[in-house]
């Protein structure tokens, strides 16, 4: 069982309800556990003897009717998200510069449905971040410094030295970490499964097109979604999703999307819709 389905498993136990009577049109919680694996492969930065380093400290902002749905669970929901963080981050071979940290916060700016994921790199000796940005790199340029503690690095004059990090957690991966979408392997079949009812809809090659209309391979009577939504494309080992030009447009993993490569524990949200990209016996 990956990582996200362990989470989907604890989530259940957690809210206690169907996904959908809860969820419906707001933020999926999936979704932001997607968006916070995606946030820490792309961050990953490789130091030294080939250690990766990833962000330890993720902030989760949520638009009001959001952050006021997902209220009753914040705190057990963040410390389930910073747990998946965890096991992704050692799945991977990545390393961290402390315990790795997720906050839920309100943005009064943010659409019901739509929320940013942000990270940084903290020192967990201070009650502040580091000087080091979601990058990795100083504010100068400079290196990071090396995977154990060091002596400050020296800065250019009239600012003050750049304190050192403590030693990296984590075990250490034998190289470079790459991560990349994987293919098709003999054995795989690629699903989509709805949220609520569980539904599984087997992909075929070609073109597999999700509406409520009648022509639509996989319906959903769903009223915010467009007769032809969005057509979720198989082609060879990778299926890409292409929205046809819906009404309400088609969200992967909390982004609005014109067409995207899915990698497996993809969610799509569509209408009042939520469906996951499943590789199964990948």
């Amino acid at each position: 069982m990956g990582v996200l389905q362990r989470f989907e498993r604890r989530l259940e136990g957690m809210v206690g309800l169907a996904f959908a009577r809860i969820f419906k049109g707001k933020v999926h919680p999936a979704e932001i556990a997607k968006a916070l694996q995606r946030e820490a492969t792309e961050q990953r930065k490789v130091m030294g003897e080939g250690r990766v380093l990833v962000p330890n400290v993720y902030d989760v902002r949520l638009g009001p009717a959001d952050y006021d749905n997902l209220a009753e669970w914040s705190e057990q929901l963040a410390a389930e998200l910073a747990d998946m963080v965890a096991e992704h981050v050692e799945d991977e071979g990545f390393q961290t510069f402390g315990d790795i940290q997720v906050r839920l916060e309100r943005d009064d700016e943010l659409h019901t449905g739509v929320f940013e994921v942000a990270s940084h790199v903290a020192d967990p000796r201070a009650d502040r971040p580091s000087r080091y940005s979601t990058d990795l790199s100083d504010d100068w340029g400079g290196p990071v410094p090396g995977v154990n503690a060091a002596p400050p690095v020296p800065a250019p004059a009239g600012r003050p030295p750049v304190p050192p990090l403590p030693p990296l957690r984590g075990r250490e991966p034998a190289g470079p970490a790459v991560v990349g979408r994987s293919g098709q392997r003999p054995g795989v079949t690629h699903v989509l499964v709805v949220d609520g009812p569980g539904t599984r809809h087997v992909l075929s090659a070609g073109s597999n097109v999700i509406g409520r209309g009648t022509e639509a391979d996989i319906r959903l009577p769903d009223t915010g979604v467009s007769r032809k939504h969005v057509d979720v494309v198989l082609e060879g080992p990778v299926a890409a999703v292409h929205d046809l030009g819906s009404t309400n447009g088609t969200l992967v993993n909390g982004r609005r999307v014109g067409r995207q490569p899915l990698s497996d524990g993809d969610v799509i949200r569509i209408g009042h819709s939520v469906l996951v990209y499943r590789q199964d016996g990948a």
